[in-house]
C-alpha cells in the first residue's frame, strides 16, 4: 500500500519539474532579454525597436503573455531528439480584437546551458477565427499576415449576377 502514495508523489514531483524547466529567476531574466532585443536581430527586414514594442505595435496594443516554454514540443518530431540537451523558448501569445491570435517563440538557450548567444527566431504562427494556423517564414511578414483582411463566409458573399436574394424565390422552369 505504502508504494501508490510514493508513485503518485514521483509522478507528481516529474510533471511540476516538467512544467518548470527554467528556474523562475533565470526564467524572468530571458523573458526581459527577448522583449528587450531588437527585431532586426532576428529579421534584417525589421528596424531597430525592441520586440515587445513592434509587437504591441503590429497587434495594436492587444495584450502580449510572455512564458518559458520547452521547445521540443513545439518541433515536428520531438522524440527524435530527446537525447538532446532541451531547447528552451520564450513564448509571446498576442490574442487580436478580430479573434486572431499569433505567437512568437524565440530560443533563448538549452536546459543545461542555460542562456547562450545571441537568441534566435524559432516560430512564428497566426491561428485564424476558425482555428486554423498559418506558419510565418519570417517575423518581417508578421504584419501582412496579422493585417491581412478576413476571409469572407458564405453569408457575407455577394450574390451571384440573375440570383434572387429571396430564400423563396423559385424559377419557372417552364416559362
Amino acid at each position: 500500500m505504502s508504494r501508490v502514495p510514493s508513485f503518485v508523489f514521483v509522478l507528481f514531483t516529474c510533471s511540476l519539474w516538467g512544467q518548470h524547466p527554467y528556474p523562475d529567476e533565470a526564467g524572468q531574466a530571458a523573458i526581459k532579454r527577448v522583449k528587450n532585443m531588437q527585431v532586426s536581430s532576428l529579421d534584417r527586414g525589421l528596424p531597430r525597436v525592441t520586440l515587445e514594442f513592434f509587437l504591441k505595435y503590429e497587434g495594436e496594443g492587444a495584450p502580449i503573455k510572455w512564458r518559458m516554454s520547452d521547445c521540443e514540443q513545439l518541433k515536428e518530431n520531438p522524440l527524435a531528439d530527446r537525447e538532446q540537451d532541451p531547447t528552451l523558448c520564450v513564448e509571446a501569445d498576442i490574442d487580436l480584437k478580430d479573434d486572431r491570435s499569433a505567437t512568437i517563440v524565440v530560443s533563448v538557450g538549452t536546459l543545461k546551458t542555460g542562456p547562450v548567444g545571441v537568441p534566435t527566431l524559432f516560430s512564428v504562427i497566426v491561428t485564424d477565427p476558425s482555428g486554423v494556423t498559418h506558419a510565418v517564414r519570417r517575423l518581417s511578414d508578421l504584419p501582412a499576415e496579422l493585417h491581412r483582411p478576413l476571409p469572407k463566409g458564405p453569408r457575407d458573399l455577394s450574390l451571384p449576377a440573375g440570383a434572387s436574394s429571396s430564400p423563396l424565390a423559385v424559377t419557372n422552369p417552364s416559362a
